[in-house]
Formats: C-alpha cells, structure tokens, sequence
C-alpha cells in the first residue's frame, strides 16, 4: 500500500474519531444543559456521573490527534487540512443520527460546497 493511501486511511481514521468525540461531548452537554463560567464548570460536568462518557470522548480525541499525526508523516499538510473539512459533514450525519439535531438546509449546501471543493483537490500524488 503507497504512503499516499495509508495518510489518506490515517486522515479518515482521524476525522472519525474527532467527529465521534465531538458528538460524545455534546451528549454529555446535552444532559448537563449550558456551563456557567463561574468557576463550576468541571463540578457541572462531572455532577450528573458523566465521567465515563467525558473519559471516552478525551480518549477519541486523542487518538485522533494520533491518527492526525500519522497522516501529516505521510501527506502534504495543505492536502490534509483541505480534506479534514470535510469532518463538518461526518458532524453532520453523527449528530443527526445519535442527537437527533436537524441540519438546515443552508448547512447541507455549505458541507455539500466543501465537499465540492475537496474533490476538486483529490488526486494521487
């Protein structure tokens, strides 16, 4: 397998896992309602006994930035980031589907022109 096939596989493997984590977190705002910044915010967090889910979303988000790292050893950083938008879709379809959020139609043509755009960039080096 080319260096170029396994950053792009690091790539996707790393917008997941990013993506899922900020579903996660959002679940567990969700439950908490908004933080207030008066100094509370981690006793908020943790009151409603969501330390396993705040420990899962971390946990995705580092292995992201694992995955992230392995692909930026094997790819252009102006091609990675470009495809590493496109994460705004996967948030789209996660929350729809796990959050039950409704994604306008004004949002659908933004991720779709992103979308557009990266595939105007996707060609094999």
């Amino acid at each position: 397998m080319s260096k170029f096939m396994i950053g792009n596989i690091c790539l996707l493997l790393s917008m997941l896992f990013g993506s899922g984590s900020q579903v996660v977190f959002k679940a567990v705002l969700n439950e908490t309602g908004p933080l207030t910044a008066n100094g509370f915010m981690l006793e908020q967090m943790f009151a409603k006994g969501k330390l396993l889910h705040l420990f899962a979303a971390f946990a995705m988000l580092v292995i992201a930035f694992l995955f992230w790292t392995l692909s930026l050893s094997r790819l252009e950083l102006s091609y990675a980031y470009s495809i590493a938008c496109s994460s705004a879709l996967i948030v789209a379809l996660l929350s729809a589907l796990f959050l039950g959020e409704v994604v306008t139609a004004r949002a659908w043509v933004g991720i779709v022109l992103i979308v557009v755009g990266i595939a105007m960039l996707w060609s094999p080096r």
